[in-house]
C-alpha cells in the first residue's frame, strides 16, 4: 500500500511539473501572435516613410539617372526617314553634389543638388555632313529637378543656353570628330546613376557626405572617403559593358525617360546609414527566442528554489508582454534618434521593468541573487542581439555559438534536479 502511494505521488508531482512545462509551451505560442501585428505596424511605419519620400520628390526631383549624351541625324531613303546616331567616342562625366537632410514630418530624407559637366567626342563615319542639321540631347531621370537652363557647347564653339536637354545646330564643315560640352544644375534625392555609353567611358562624383555607398555595375577605380566628404572615380572601356548584368535601381522617377533605366551604369547612394525598420524587423526575428530563453530562465528559478516559490501563469504573460514591447519601444524611438541610442534606451527601459516586477513582486524581495541573474541574463541577452544585428556577416556564426553556449547553461543549471521528485 506504501509503495502503491509512493508511486501515485510521485506521477503526481511529475505530472505537475510537465504541466507546468506544456502551459509554458502553450503561452509562447500565444505570445507569437502579437509578433505578426507588430510586423505590421513596422510596415505601416515604412509605409508612411517612403510616403514622405514621394512627398519630397514630387516637390524637388527623384532619383537621378543620367543618360549617355547622343549626337544624331535624320536622312530620307525610298521615303523613308530614319535617324542615324554618331558613335560616342570619349565620353567623361564631374559630378560634384552638394547634399543636405530634409525633414517631412518625423523622417529625413536626403536630398542633393548636381552639378553636372560632361564633355567628349562623337566620331563621325558618315562622311560629310556639313549643312545638315545635327542634334546633341542627353536625358535624366526625372526632369522636375532641373535648377538652370543646360548649356551646351559644340565643336569648341560659344556656350548655347537651351530650354530642352537637346541642341540642334549645322556644320559649317567636314569633321571627322565632333567635340562637345554639356553643364547643367539639377536635384536629386537618395541615389544618382550614369549610364555607360561611349567607347571609353570616364566618370568623377564628389560630394559633402561621409558615408556614400557605390553601388551599380561597376565599383570605383580610386575612392576616397573622409568624415565630411568623398570623391570617387571610375574608367570602364567598351569592353568591359559587353554583356554586363543590368542594373534596375527601384526608383519612382515621373518626368524621365524609361529607356535610361537599362544599360550598363555606376552609382552613389546617399541613403542614411542605418534603416531603423530594417534593423528593427531583424530584431523581432529573434523575440521568440528571447522570450523562451527567459521562461527558461524563471521555470528553472521554481524548480530549483529552496523556497519551491511558485510563479503564476499569469506572471509569466506579464513578463512575455513586457518584452514584446520592446520592439515598439524600439520603433517608436529610433524614429527620433539614431538606431544604437534608441536600441539601448529600449532595452535599459525593458530589463528595469523586468528586474524590478522579479525583485518585488515575484520574489517579494527574498531572493536578491535571482534578481541580480534576471538582470544580467538579460542584458547579456539584449548586447547580443545587438551584436548580431551589427555583425551581419557573422550573424550565423555568433548566434550557433550563442545558442550552444545557452544549452550547455541550461544543463549545468538543472543537473541536480530530479524530474520525477520535486523534493
Amino acid at each position: 500500500m506504501t509503495e502503491k502511494t509512493t508511486n501515485c505521488a510521485t506521477k503526481t508531482n511529475t505530472n505537475s511539473k510537465m504541466k507546468k512545462f506544456a502551459l509554458l509551451l502553450l503561452m509562447l505560442i500565444l505570445l507569437l501572435i502579437p509578433t505578426g501585428f507588430w510586423y505590421g505596424i513596422i510596415k505601416d511605419r515604412e509605409s508612411y516613410k517612403n510616403e514622405a519620400v514621394r512627398n519630397v520628390a514630387s516637390a524637388w526631383g527623384d532619383v537621378q539617372i543620367f543618360g549617355a549624351p547622343t549626337l544624331s541625324f535624320t536622312q530620307t531613303k525610298d521615303k523613308t526617314t530614319e535617324t542615324i546616331n554618331l558613335l560616342l567616342n570619349n565620353y567623361y562625366t564631374d559630378i560634384k553634389i552638394s547634399t543636405e537632410t530634409r525633414n517631412k514630418g518625423i523622417y529625413k530624407v536626403p536630398v542633393y543638388v548636381a552639378d553636372v559637366k560632361i564633355k567628349g567626342d562623337f566620331t563621325n563615319n558618315y562622311g560629310n555632313l556639313t549643312g545638315k542639321e545635327l542634334t546633341l540631347a542627353f536625358s535624366v531621370k526625372d526632369s522636375i529637378g532641373f535648377i538652370e537652363e543646360p548649356v551646351f557647347r559644340v565643336n569648341n564653339g560659344k556656350n548655347e543656353i537651351s530650354q530642352d536637354t537637346k541642341y540642334s545646330f549645322k556644320l559649317a564643315k567636314y569633321e571627322k570628330t565632333i567635340p562637345f560640352e554639356i553643364s547643367y544644375k539639377i536635384r536629386g534625392l537618395n541615389e544618382l546613376f550614369v549610364n555607360m555609353g561611349g567607347q571609353s567611358n570616364k566618370v568623377k562624383i564628389s560630394g559633402n557626405w561621409n558615408n556614400p555607398s557605390f553601388t551599380g555595375n561597376f565599383l570605383p577605380t580610386q575612392r576616397n572617403v573622409t568624415n565630411e566628404n568623398f570623391e570617387a572615380e571610375w574608367n570602364v572601356p567598351k569592353v568591359a559593358t559587353t554583356n554586363v548584368a543590368i542594373v534596375n535601381p527601384e526608383t519612382i522617377g515621373r518626368h524621365g525617360y524609361d529607356e535610361i533605366d537599362n544599360g550598363a551604369k555606376i552609382g552613389v547612394s546617399l541613403l542614411l546609414p542605418v534603416d531603423n525598420y530594417r534593423m528593427a524587423t531583424r530584431s523581432l526575428k529573434y523575440a521568440f527566442l528571447f522570450i523562451t530563453l527567459t521562461f527558461i530562465s524563471y521555470f528553472i528559478f521554481e524548480i530549483t528554489a529552496s523556497n519551491k516559490k511558485r510563479i503564476h501563469p499569469l506572471q509569466y504573460l506579464l513578463l512575455g508582454a513586457a518584452m514584446l514591447i520592446f520592439y515598439l519601444l524600439l520603433v517608436s524611438i529610433s524614429e527620433f534618434m539614431p538606431f544604437g541610442f534608441a536600441y539601448t534606451v529600449a532595452a535599459v527601459m525593458t530589463i528595469a521593468m523586468i528586474s524590478s516586477y522579479t525583485h518585488f513582486v515575484i520574489t517579494r524581495r527574498q531572493n536578491v541573487k535571482f534578481s541580480i541573474v534576471i538582470t544580467l541574463l538579460l542584458s547579456i541577452l539584449y548586447a547580443f542581439l545587438y551584436t548580431l544585428l551589427r555583425l551581419q556577416d557573422l550573424a550565423l556564426l555568433l548566434g550557433s555559438l550563442g545558442l550552444f553556449i545557452i544549452v550547455a547553461l541550461i544543463m549545468y543549471a538543472t543537473r541536480n534536479v530530479d524530474w520525477y521528485n520535486e523534493n
